[in-house]
């Protein structure tokens, strides 16, 4: 936890969320110097798919992770051990996600983007920092009656569960099952906190942040589409964004975004989060699947299908689906 690099995906507590929710099996690589003390970690899982193959990852549902160690040394260690890893598994491909490049000599895909936004004094960053947009939102999400709050019950994790089907639904995606959110709340929540927002005694959209190291993890968003011209989403980013800097922490990760998805890019940076590039390795090489190619045709009829699925079948199918991605 000492690791300037850490993250929470790096934690001991999210291993047992992806082993619990989706039986993933771990395979995590240590490092130790001449005295026998840890110096190094490179955390890994098997994922086993019928749709992305057999392939080992740094890791699954995550936008950065990767190696920590104290040095470069180290790092290429625990790399070329995660190499024969690879062969002993009989994996197709090895991937390690990073916010920096690892000069290996591995392939890399740089279409990801994470967007982190630098945390100030709540009310300098609403006069120079958040724009305009982003501000009238707020405003108007307060005159329609929306009130954020956090929560921590069993029944608001499940109602959260329910509004980000939803959204990835409407997305054209497969959305995280109710089982991935249960094992964050019972193992994450050191770090864990749900915000809801209420309009009316309805809840009309929810964020999940996770905390950790300085940095403030907008994780999981979602929100209901009746209502997003009260604008739910924006009062539930600015809450969290003030919250978290009144809580200490020094940043603000929003998350990856794809390089093609300007909409999205366009919420994040409207709060002044800048890009920063991701770095997803590979070894021997770069996987060609639908999902590389998120402006491609066979992408495109895949998240329409999606998109017109029951919304009750959507439910029933997701933890498969869900289980076989990222």
């Amino acid at each position: 936890e000492s690791h300037p690099e850490g993250n929470y995906y790096h934690l001991p507590q999210w291993q047992e969320v992806i082993k619990e929710s989706l039986n993933h099996r771990p395979h995590y690589i240590f490092a130790k110097n001449g005295e026998g003390k840890l110096c190094g970690i490179l955390p890994l899982f098997q994922i086993r798919s019928v749709l992305t193959g057999r392939r080992l990852v740094s890791l699954p549902f995550s936008h950065t992770c990767g190696p920590l160690a104290d040095s470069e040394d180290t790092v290429r260690l625990l790399i070329e051990r995660a190499k024969g890893l690879r062969d002993e598994l009989s994996c197709s491909y090895m991937e390690i996600r990073t916010m920096q490049p690892l000069s290996l000599g591995l392939e890399v895909n740089d279409q990801f983007f994470a967007h982190v936004l630098k945390l100030s004094e709540p009310r300098l960053m609403w006069q120079k920092t958040i724009d305009r947009n982003a501000r009238w939102a707020v405003g108007k999400a307060r005159r329609e009656g929306i009130v954020v709050k956090p929560h921590d019950s069993t029944e608001a994790f499940e109602t959260f569960h329910a509004i980000n089907l939803q959204t990835k639904r409407r997305l054209g995606v497969p959305g995280h099952h109710k089982e991935f959110f249960m094992a964050i709340r019972k193992h994450m929540k050191k770090y864990a906190r749900l915000y809801l927002a209420e309009l009316q005694d309805r809840f009309v959209a929810g964020a999940l942040m996770i905390n950790f190291n300085g940095v403030a993890g907008y994780a999981y968003a979602g929100s209901d589409s009746r209502y997003l011209k009260q604008c739910p989403n924006d009062l539930l980013a600015w809450q969290a964004i003030e919250d978290s800097y009144n809580d200490g922490f020094r940043s603000f990760d929003l998350g990856k975004t794809d390089s093609a998805n300007v909409g999205l890019s366009h919420f994040k940076e409207k709060w002044g989060a800048e890009p920063q590039h991701l770095h997803f390795h590979y070894y021997p090489k770069a996987p060609v699947l639908v999902s590389s190619n998120r402006s491609g045709m066979k992408y495109r009829l895949v998240t329409s299908v999606w998109k017109r699925i029951p919304l009750p079948l959507v439910r029933a199918l997701s933890p498969t689906v869900f289980r076989q991605l990222d």
